[in-house]
């Protein structure tokens, strides 16, 4: 920056000005810090369609400052503080019928015979076309890259100034006298144009700018700004806010009010753990078994969360054991009232274990010991069961009867003489027992 300011110096001795102010660059003792709402605007202010732009859009960059005195003396670019101005189609529209890099070539005038002039690219400090005063168009100085030669008729081009000479527009400061009506001052709107640039392309770039805060030579600050479109760049600019950015340019109302004290649970492990909470005011609170925030629990008694009770089997809001059924596994009562049992055991006639015995009897004794059936009896005399015996004249079991002899079931029908000879047999009948045949007598 020292060779453009020697450049500048010598230029400005050669051309016998006789400046009643410090000439632009060859200060010393400034800041290079811009303040907080100083920023490059980037507004796009018409979308051509059709004809010789069709496609194309002319913006309009513009520097925001603060205080309506504020002075731009300069735009500048060198090593240190370099200057870029692209377009991301490598070019940008300058009119044939402004012959110059600045806005002086601009003539209202000539818009009915060249409609396109109005939206021709220049570099300017605030001078918008001829109706301003040629004295309040900027001047220009370059090293070895001239950004001022990208603004003549002929396609545009992107600029890199980074050499170690450098190069500016700039105005002569002309008092502050001169607030109200030179166009380098922000004026009421506080901004100041530097620059219309029409292209098909999106605008980007940086440039230091130099800026005499309130008009005041002694106040200056020079600083590279980038180029932001309008919205960006912004954000919060109180150091006390929430949501406060360093990178900010310029404070886009967008701060928060600073957090109050906020009572509340500041455990993060608490179930009512509140995040915006600065003071921990006792009421953290944990989950109990049901999941509820602070709550109790399952309650005595009750077996869950929904107010259940364990049934007759153990289980939780189940509804016991089944109607027709005898336990928690389903089982039914078998015919000896066992809750599952197999029922009277095969061979068995009774829960017991006990069998038929030989009179029918389940578990019973069977015959008696001497007697003969079930129902008490005894064998006769005949071997019968329960049997009369030989009964009456019978003589035997058979029923037979003793013949004449006396032999049971015999077929003596007489013996008269008791000899022990049937009659039909005995020869000799003695029935009087004299020793004298019947039949001889």
């Amino acid at each position: 920056m020292k060779n453009i300011v020697t450049l500048m110096m010598g230029l400005c001795c050669s051309i016998s000005l006789s400046w009643a102010q410090l000439s632009p660059l060859s200060s010393t003792g400034y800041s290079t810090e811009a303040p907080v709402g100083y920023w490059l605007e980037l507004e796009a202010t018409t979308s051509h369609s059709g004809g010789v732009l069709d496609g194309q859009t002319t913006y309009r960059l513009y520097l925001n400052t603060l205080n309506s005195n504020d002075f731009l003396s300069s735009c500048s670019g060198d090593q240190d503080n370099v200057m870029i101005i692209n377009s991301s189609t490598g070019t940008w529209y300058n009119d044939a019928a402004n012959t110059g890099w600045n806005a002086l070539g601009i003539n209202p005038v000539f818009y009915a015979f060249f409609p396109e002039l109005a939206f021709d690219s220049y570099l300017t400090i605030g001078a918008e076309d001829a109706t301003f005063p040629a004295a309040q168009h900027p001047s220009t100085v370059w090293g070895d890259v001239d950004a001022s030669a990208a603004f003549v008729p002929g396609p545009g081009f992107n600029i890199v100034v980074d050499d170690a000479t450098g190069g500016a527009w700039y105005s002569t400061f002309p008092g502050l006298d001169a607030a109200d009506s030179h166009a380098a001052f922000a004026g009421v709107d506080n901004r100041v144009l530097v620059a219309q640039i029409t292209s098909a392309g999106d605008i980007t770039g940086q440039f230091q700018v130099q800026v005499f805060v309130n008009g005041d030579q002694a106040d200056e600050f020079r600083d590279v700004l980038p180029i932001c479109l309008t919205g960006e760049c912004g954000g919060c600019t109180d150091e006390t806010a929430p949501n406060y950015d360093p990178e900010a340019l310029y404070d886009d109302g967008s701060c928060e009010e600073p957090a109050q004290d906020v009572s509340g649970c500041t455990d993060a492990s608490a179930c009512n753990y509140d995040s915006d909470a600065t003071i921990d005011d006792g009421s953290c609170q944990q989950l109990d078994e049901c999941g509820i925030c602070g709550g109790e629990g399952i309650a005595e008694g009750e077996c869950d969360c929904e107010g259940n009770i364990l049934d007759e089997c153990g289980v939780c809001g189940g509804e016991g054991i089944a109607e027709g059924e005898c336990d928690c596994d389903g089982n039914v009562l078998d015919e000896c009232g066992v809750c599952g049992g197999e029922g009277i055991a095969e061979g068995a006639c009774d829960c017991d274990g006990n069998v038929l015995d030989e009179c029918g009897v389940c578990g019973g004794e069977g015959i008696a010991d001497g007697a003969c059936d079930c129902d008490g009896n005894v064998l006769d005399e005949c071997g019968v069961c329960g049997g009369p015996g030989i009964t009456g004249s019978a003589c035997d079991c058979d029923g037979n009867q003793l013949d004449a002899l006396g032999v049971c079931g015999g077929d003596c029908i007489a013996d008269a003489d008791a000899d022990g000879l049937c009659d039909d047999q005995d020869d000799c009948i003695d029935v009087n027992q004299n020793n004298i045949c019947d039949e001889d007598e």
